[in-house]
């Protein structure tokens, strides 16, 4: 039997998670197994406030207290998230017991989200090509891992034998990340039974065992975090202990449960605050966790474009292809150095003054001594350096190829950093004109052209040059320099913070006024809220993300202590009453 019967179990017409109520037209393998295959999506109003500024379309009504209930409500959300291709890849190789799956995605049909982070759960479906995917797949990895004996003894559940009850019973389990029901045990056993006929080649439980893990990696239970809970408490669905374990897997390491978290399932303790708050804390001192936050920190800084840097050798003799990988691994070693070996948090991300480099990077932060390939902690001069906005990645991938881009380092910052509510750009923006005079430096250029007096005095004057002109002491590979064009450099500027003007001198000091501001604690906060549940952000997260991100500054909480508080919230642990229609 072959994975192939069931080409069709997905359609691309048969979204689980779109906002639809639709029936799946079920493969001859999941027929024969009698598994529910109906499956229904939930949506509801993203911003309750009303439209226009300050209401569903401005991005601060997502954190600012007012457009939303005080309460601390769950938002509207899809019950049925794929797994992302990342997620999937962990949790094909924690439930198979792999030491890598060796990409097995790099051939699928790429996710495709409209937000910042691949794993929103509102938008990941199944079509026909990825099902095609997901088929071949499923073969591919039943055989590989059902023809190495070694690789199949690792995933018989302990104690089963070559009993197919006991395997069905206690690998289903892991593979739906629940308990199956009666109804599914039996008809994974049938299906079992007929390993032998699909697979006379092989040993009679081996050909089974391929047959049943065919179907379950194929199975909308494991490419998708069904939450089946429907019991009403109020105004929301309290989630079961397995699917609050799943979200909480999900949420910390992008993976399935681990055998702990599925014991505190089976115990029912993870449906109050306290036991989420206890695995929680264990989960985050998992090198599983580290993998997690460099997973977010790597979209939230779009560190793919440090990967497409490219100069002149002429303009940048310190460049070299190879300095971009550094560029990375600068900012994720710099990341999880705070996050978890300081136990620090976003103010810190934003002040710490000293990085990690190898031998390239030290050549462009003009560093002595001597360095090798590997990554090294340095402390860097405090006056020139602070914290993730002054790293080479950063301002080298905001740039052009030869001078550094005050307008993307400001959309860049007003956007990631500050959630600020830029508009969008009109069309046929014009480029910025030639310096014929050559006497120029890029802030005069800039503010010929979007400063005061012209048309974009509004928006880039106020909002993005603001921001952009402090990062002017960095040239486009990311150097220090006092000049430019010859001319003293000018990286002074001013910024309404919260409607509050506060002037800074430079990058260093606006990184030391971001740190202190309130809404940039809420940004980070709400990334974080973004990427751990799986779906953009909406007003009725408003009282959980004032909360937490006001903690965030005024307690000095850590980034593991602000995710601790996002997963033990009440949007966390419970489903919104709401469901999406059509």
């Amino acid at each position: 039997m072959s994975a192939s019967v069931a080409a069709h179990h997905l359609r691309s017409d048969a979204r689980m998670n779109a906002p639809a109520r639709r029936t799946l037209s079920p493969s001859p393998l999941l027929a024969a197994l009698a598994l529910p295959v109906v499956l229904t999506g939930c949506q509801g109003e993203l911003f309750d406030g009303p439209a226009g500024p300050g209401g569903r379309d401005n991005p601060i009504c997502r954190q600012a207290e007012g457009c939303a209930p005080a309460e601390e409500l769950p938002s509207p959300s899809s019950r049925f998230p794929r797994l992302s291709h990342h997620q999937y890849e962990n949790t094909v190789r924690d439930l198979l017991r792999l030491d890598s799956t060796n990409g097995i995605t790099d051939a699928y049909l790429g996710d495709a989200t409209s937000t910042t982070f691949d794993n929103n759960g509102n938008e990941l479906y199944v079509g026909e090509a990825l099902w095609g995917d997901y088929q071949r797949g499923a073969e591919a990895l039943a055989q590989q891992v059902t023809t190495d004996a070694t690789a199949l003894a690792r995933i018989v559940p302990e104690g089963a034998g070559t009993d197919p009850r006991a395997f069905v019973e206690g690998f289903g389990l892991r593979a739906h990340r629940r308990p199956l029901t009666s109804g599914e045990v039996d008809a994974y056993v049938a299906l079992f039974a007929r390993g032998a006929t699909a697979y006379p080649e092989m040993d009679t439980f081996a050909g089974g065992v391929r047959v049943v893990l065919e179907a379950m990696l194929q199975s909308p239970h494991f490419l998708y975090r069904v939450e089946l809970s429907t019991e009403r408490a109020g105004d929301v669905v309290p989630l079961s202990s397995w699917e609050i374990a799943s979200r909480l897997s999900y949420a910390l390491w992008d993976t399935m449960p681990d055998d702990a978290l599925f014991e505190a399932a089976r115990g029912d303790s993870l449906r109050g605050e306290e036991g989420i708050r206890a695995q929680a804390a264990r989960m985050l001192a998992d090198e599983n966790a580290t993998d997690t936050v460099a997973a977010f920190h790597y979209q939230l800084l779009d560190m793919p474009k440090y990967e497409d840097v490219s100069r002149s050798t002429m303009l940048f003799p310190e460049f070299t292809e190879s300095m971009r990988a550094s560029m990375v691994n600068e900012t994720q070693s710099f990341v999880r150095h705070v996050i978890f070996e300081e136990n620090a948090g976003f103010s810190r991300l934003m002040t710490a003054p000293y990085t990690f480099v190898d031998a390239e990077l030290a050549t462009v932060y003009g560093l002595d001594g001597t360095y090798d390939d590997t990554m090294e902690r340095v402390d860097l001069d405090p006056g020139q350096r602070g914290g993730l906005l002054t790293q080479i990645g950063f301002l080298a991938s905001h740039s052009s190829s030869t001078d550094p881009d005050a307008i993307h380092r400001g959309v860049f910052v007003n956007h990631r950093i500050l959630c600020a509510p830029l508009p969008p750009p009109p069309m046929m923006v014009p480029p910025l004109p030639a310096d014929e005079s050559g006497a120029l430096t890029m802030r005069e250029r800039i503010d010929a052209h979007t400063g005061p007096g012209t048309c974009g005095a509004g928006c880039h004057g106020t909002m993005i040059n603001p921001i952009g002109f402090a990062f002017e002491h960095y040239d486009a590979l990311g150097r220090w320099r006092e000049e430019d064009r010859g001319q003293p450099v000018d990286a002074s500027a001013e910024y309404a913070f919260d409607g509050t003007i506060v002037d800074y001198e430079d990058a260093v000091a606006l990184s030391g006024v971001i740190a202190e501001q309130p809404m940039a604690h809420r940004c980070y906060v709400r990334h974080w809220l973004e990427y751990t549940y799986g779906r953009p952000p909406s007003a009725r997260d408003a009282a959980v993300l004032a909360r937490v991100g006001d903690a965030s500054i005024d307690d000095d909480l850590s980034v593991q202590e602000i995710l601790i508080e996002l997963v033990a919230s009440q949007g966390f642990r419970t489903r919104s009453t709401t469901e999406l229609e059509d």
